[in-house]
């Protein structure tokens, strides 16, 4: 179920970005669909866990087909903003030892600014309050998902594994 929530996140970001462009709400700008990317960093990190480093390159090379069916105009933003955040929190969260919960903090917090400038720059221009508006609503949605995660397990309706070590 993982990969349901990691592809869905993307999906609706992707629809709310395309749908609503950029947002203002309690004085905060960003991107419509921050929230919902906001949890992929998270969600990435779970796919991974279930489905080794190899296995989740399938998954995030998917989620970046789907971003290409969506709004051309965003679809190029979209792609390198999410190409190479992905590629930064895979590789920060492979290359860090550690609690699951250690790896998918500091992988979040270099990835999402990341992702954050990358899009809002290629996307709209230099909007700086919605490049930081991003950075923070996506990661106050990244980090949604920690308390789901207890002791080695998650507890969701949308994750519902044991944490295991994965086969590299």
């Amino acid at each position: 179920m993982s990969v349901v929530f990691y592809l869905g996140s993307i999906i609706l970001g992707n629809i709310m970005v395309h749908s609503l462009g950029l947002v203002t709400i309690l004085g905060l700008t960003f991107p419509a669909g921050a929230i919902a990317v906001g949890l992929t960093f998270s969600a990435r990190d779970f796919v991974q866990e279930r489905y080794g480093k190899i296995g989740c390159w399938g998954w995030m090379l998917t989620a970046s087909a789907i971003t290409l069916a969506f709004n051309q105009q965003l679809a190029l933003a979209s792609f390198c903003a999410f190409f190479l955040a992905e590629l930064s929190d895979w590789f920060i969260y492979t290359k860090t030892r550690g609690s699951f919960k250690k790896r998918l903090m500091l992988s979040n917090l270099i990835s999402t600014p990341l992702d954050s400038l990358v899009f809002v720059l290629l996307a709209f221009g230099p909007a700086w309050p919605a490049i930081w508006g991003q950075t923070i609503i996506k990661m106050l949605s990244s980090i949604l998902i920690l308390p789901l995660f207890k002791n080695g397990k998650t507890y969701s309706l949308f994750f519902s594994f044991q944490r295991s070590k994965a086969v590299s």
